[in-house]
């Protein structure tokens, strides 16, 4: 999922991804589960991005639909 904000002269991204554990996130990013993975792509097209990511747990899941 992407987020966006238009800021003043910038626009802010978020980017949400959901995994099934902590165990397929390693498969993809290795051990260090905090690193952030952007490929070299990705990041000549960003001014900056945050190198270390945040892990949360679902805890409640709404189906509604936003209007």
């Amino acid at each position: 999922m992407l987020l966006e904000r238009r800021a003043s002269h910038t626009v802010e991204i978020i980017v949400i991804t959901l995994w099934r554990s902590l165990d397929s996130i390693r498969g993809f990013a290795g051990a260090d589960l905090e690193a952030a993975v952007v490929t070299a792509e990705a990041a000549s097209l960003l001014t900056q991005f945050d190198r270390r990511v945040r892990h949360y747990e679902v805890v409640v899941k709404d189906d509604v639909q936003p209007d």
